[in-house]
């Protein structure tokens, strides 16, 4: 019987660590660090990003749709806007997602979900030490999400 009770414990063990990590990922930001580092390390999604005097535009097109994934937007988003708060080059910083939305007709389009910005001043004045704990859609400066994601 104890053997198998140690067994068990064994099977158990193993299980959880073959589970999936839902742990932030970590970035290791330096000077060499460019900003298609940090999104790639983050999302696994086709992504651009523009760039130009500080302004810093990237679009994800996430094609992986499910439910829940406003949430994981949000905390995929406030986690790229902390890893980049370390970059000096960046000032005004903003996400957009899009995602494939079925139309009437049955045809497929890009459909852009959600737009979050931050002017230089409120990225500036953000405390991003404590990513995980900040409500994104009430501290940036515009934020706007499409209808289809609900409340």
């Amino acid at each position: 019987m104890k053997k198998l009770f140690y067994l068990f414990l064994l099977a158990t063990l193993l299980l959880s660590a073959c589970g999936k990590n839902t742990a932030p990922k970590e970035v290791a930001v330096d000077k060499n660090t460019s900003i298609e580092d940090i999104v790639g390390a983050i999302v696994k999604n086709k992504f651009t990003v523009e760039e130009k005097n500080g302004i810093v535009t990237i679009s994800i097109q996430d094609t992986d749709v499910n439910k829940g994934m406003k949430s994981q937007m949000l905390k995929d988003s406030t986690k790229i806007f902390a890893e980049l708060s370390k970059l000096q080059s960046v000032k005004t910083p903003a996400i957009k997602w899009y995602a494939p939305l079925t139309k009437p007709n049955g045809n497929q389009s890009m459909t852009e979900l959600l737009n979050i910005y931050f002017s230089e001043e409120d990225f500036k004045k953000t405390n991003w030490a404590n990513y995980t704990q900040l409500n994104i859609e009430s501290i940036a400066t515009h934020y706007h999400q499409s209808a289809s994601l609900g409340q």
